[in-house]
């Protein structure tokens, strides 16, 4: 009888139908019991979450290909998805909030497993600390009746709830990093603090169940930094500079260049390059940051202007991309990667030069379309000083080009690609850019206000998007530029 057992547990076809069937037995108990009332639907998802969670945690160890635990995840998104177009599945809905946790959960697997299966390890604490804190997180901030709460990115977050996700991921990553890897007590510990805070950092910034995609993929990615400072045995470098980069990017805070937000998502971005050890990176990212900071100052007097801090969504719009294909490059190592980093952060400094030059501009600027005169600082604007100052934003990223030791004619392409990416961003601001109108004063406005409804555009893009298009424009461009010549 044993011996029928552990040959049927051997099969991956039969694994692959015991987990499918494990799945559509739990959805249906989760349903029973919430329309029967018997329990909460908070209590109901957070089992789930944790059941199915730590059943993907395990995936690795006992499926040889990754085919069936991908298989298992698409099915699992598809009946979500259908669930949350057809409003099934009651159980599995957040209460008064449009949240996607459900779709988000499948796609961090999905993507993990697709990508990285020859990583079991990290895969395995990735998804695990994501199956036990944050419902553990969810359930102590909702259960313990402490009212002090914080909001860093839509979703209000307790104090209680981050300090459990904290020690509970914390304690996670200890005793399977301990377990799993050979670094020693002191090393497992260190690294621990650091998973149990990008960890904490990536459900803190989350919106509308997205932490279950962000806990995952940044757990795994801090896990690999951790496994990368060991073979160079670079963890006092790293401590060091980590610490004084952040310590800086403090000031920059305190100077109210960054909002909380802002502040915490460069952090997250630094800790990465530099565990990673991309320091032409941090020296290219710093470039634009310190070069844009100097720009905004620059005021025309013509214009009255609030002091703006940038926001995680603008951090990440304009260094998002550049931070992707760096840790792209660590899995899959290309010696075209440098080049479309420049391009890409070329493309957001010239896009910030043309906007911040512009504001300076003597003349109306006019919108890139319909060449008609329209409000200094109004997206699709363009004036010829601002689009000089778009030149020499690319010129001067591109021509740091020199320090990864680029042929002349390359550092031109990236210059080009950079600058002609922010015309795109321009005709984007102008065509499909979202504007708003104040039904009261007929009032335009890029910025979604209470009682506004859209004008023009489209709603979900917005400046931060368009920047986002703009940083990945630019890669392209040289990468199609690559294959023709």
């Amino acid at each position: 009888m044993i011996d029928i057992f552990i040959n049927l547990f051997s099969n991956e076809m039969f694994l692959f139908g015991f987990f499918l069937f494990s799945i559509i037995i739990l959805l249906c108990i989760s349903e029973l019991t919430y329309r029967l009332n018997l329990k909460s639907n908070t209590f109901n998802r957070k089992i789930i979450h944790f059941l199915i969670g730590s059943s993907a945690s395990i995936t690795p160890y006992i499926f040889n290909k990754n085919y069936f635990p991908i298989m298992l995840a698409l099915i699992f998104l598809l009946i979500n998805y259908i669930s949350i177009k057809n409003n099934k599945l009651r159980s599995l809905k957040v209460d008064g909030i449009d949240s996607y946790g459900t779709i988000y959960f499948p796609i961090s697997y999905i993507l993990l497993t697709t990508f990285f299966w020859n990583f079991p390890s990290h895969i395995t604490i990735s998804m695990l600390i994501l199956a036990i804190s944050d419902p553990v997180a969810s359930l102590l901030g909702k259960k313990i009746n402490y009212n002090k709460s914080f909001n860093l990115y839509g979703d209000h977050k307790t104090y209680i709830g981050s300090s459990a996700m904290f020690i509970s991921s914390f304690l996670i990553s200890l005793i399977s990093t301990s377990y799993l890897f050979n670094w020693g007590f002191q090393f497992c510990f260190i690294a621990s603090i650091f998973i149990g805070l990008s960890s904490t950092i990536s459900e803190s910034i989350s919106h509308k169940g997205s932490d279950n995609l962000s806990i995952p993929i940044i757990t795994f990615l801090f896990i690999e930094m951790f496994c990368f400072i060991y073979s160079e045995n670079s963890i006092n470098e790293f401590i060091i500079i980590t610490l004084l980069i952040i310590f800086t990017l403090y000031i920059v805070y305190q100077k109210e260049h960054l909002s909380i937000s802002g502040f915490i998502g460069a952090s997250l971005m630094a800790i990465l390059v530099i565990g990673y050890r991309g320091f032409n990176i941090l020296l290219i990212l710093m470039v634009f940051f310190i070069s844009s900071s100097i720009l905004s100052h620059m005021k025309n007097k013509n214009i009255q202007s609030k002091k703006s801090r940038r926001t995680i969504n603008q951090v990440y719009a304009n260094g998002g991309v550049a931070l992707l294909i760096f840790l792209v490059s660590h899995f899959f190592n290309n010696d075209i990667m440098p080049v479309l980093i420049l391009s890409s952060v070329a493309s957001a400094n010239a896009d910030t030069w043309g906007t911040e030059l512009g504001k300076l501009s003597l003349k109306q600027p006019i919108d890139i379309i319909s060449r008609k005169e329209i409000k200094i600082g109004s997206s699709g604007g363009i004036t010829i000083i601002g689009t000089i100052g778009s030149l020499m934003g690319s010129i001067l990223i591109g021509g740091l080009g020199y320090f990864f030791d680029l042929e002349l004619s390359v550092i031109i392409a990236i210059i080009l690609a950079g600058f002609s990416a922010s015309i795109i961003d321009s005709i984007i601001g102008s065509t499909y850019q979202a504007r708003f109108i104040c039904p009261k004063n007929s009032n335009i406005s890029e910025k979604k206000k209470l009682n506004h409804y859209l004008y023009t555009g489209y709603k979900n893009i917005n400046n931060n998007m368009v920047n986002l298009i703009c940083t990945t424009t630019a890669p392209i461009i040289l990468l199609v530029y690559s294959y023709f010549f």
